[in-house]
């Protein structure tokens, strides 16, 4: 992806060095220490969590190292309102600030596929992904009864 990255970025005069950083030293020696980086981010359980982790100027992993004061009011907004419309308006304002303000680019996106088998109970889609955001143990289950076999739904 940086190879891929670094040829398109010529194309407008940009000259991107790519660099390969050990695994083993790369949260503590490189992530967020230089003025570009690459790396992915999980789907959160909220468009809050992502806000706050990422985008808010006291982020802990604002990777663009982005400050905009209206995005965090308007995200200190977003929590207090209790109106979801309202609250997914606040969402759409946040997201367009962080497309035209913020210095971050998202060249794809995760796809998350949930598998699960008929004896697995309480396991239904949810935004975040990632079975049920992360929070599957908390409403699954298996379900012992037996499974009938064949057309005539005999014994197991």
């Amino acid at each position: 992806m940086a190879v891929l990255l670094q040829n398109d970025a010529r194309r407008i005069g940009l000259q991107l060095d790519v660099r390969r950083m050990p695994a083993d030293g790369y949260w503590s020696q490189s992530w967020m220490r230089f003025p570009m980086g690459f790396g992915n981010v999980n789907p959160r359980a909220s468009a809050d969590m992502t806000f706050a982790l990422s985008f808010a100027s006291a982020a802990p992993w604002n990777e663009s190292h982005w400050h905009n004061p209206q995005f965090d009011e308007l995200l200190a907004l977003s929590r207090s309102e209790p109106n979801e419309a309202k609250r997914h308006a606040l969402y759409d304002d946040m997201q367009t600030l962080i497309h035209t303000d913020a210095g971050i680019g998202i060249p794809t996106f995760i796809t998350s596929l949930d598998g699960y088998h008929t004896r697995i109970k309480g396991l239904h889609p949810h935004q975040g992904g990632q079975l049920m955001g992360y929070n599957f143990a908390r409403s699954i289950w298996v379900d012992d009864a037996p499974t009938p076999t064949g057309s005539a739904g005999g014994q197991p």
